[in-house]
């Protein structure tokens, strides 16, 4: 049983990594909730309840991160609120009409946009789009490095 349980975990763990470049999967909540199904499979002996609270941790920890990631690099860079909203907003459509990259796209789009519509210079829109572009790596660098530290958790224990 501890072969199956370590082969889901190693799927969810895999589609987690794919949710880093195709944002419609929540990746690390994946990763996440394949931990809950093998230490449940394994009648919470292998992996206990703490490994689950732990994996959880950083599940939501990631999910924040890769929020203020964004936010910080676009206010970093001189976005304005309406920027910000435009380039979540531009992010949502984008993953619909251009998958996989859409989110990026359309969130480098929707700042851009918005910032225009709200009277500032083209000079002043493209920073804040420079800003949104690298708050969204560094959300996805983060995301990296909290599934690392969930795979640190969960591999020696299922091996």
């Amino acid at each position: 049983m501890q072969w199956f349980a370590f082969a889901v975990f190693l799927l969810a763990y895999l589609v987690a990594f794919a949710g880093l470049v195709l944002p419609v999967l929540p990746g690390v909540p994946i990763a996440a909730l394949g931990v809950l199904i093998a230490a449940w499979m394994l009648k919470f002996q292998v992996l206990t309840v703490t490994h689950v609270i732990i994996v959880a941790l950083l599940a939501v920890l990631a999910l924040v991160l890769d929020y203020l990631a964004g936010v910080i690099g676009a206010k970093g860079f001189g976005a304005s609120s309406a920027g910000v909203w435009g380039s979540v907003i531009g992010s949502l459509i984008g993953i619909f009409f251009f998958p996989p990259w859409g989110f990026l796209l359309g969130a480098i789009a929707g700042a851009v946009l918005t910032e225009l519509l709200t009277g500032r210079k083209f000079n002043e829109a493209m920073r804040a789009a420079w800003g949104v572009f690298l708050g969204t790596l560094g959300g996805i660098f983060v995301k990296i490095l909290l599934l690392i530290a969930i795979g640190i958790v969960v591999f020696p224990r299922l091996l």
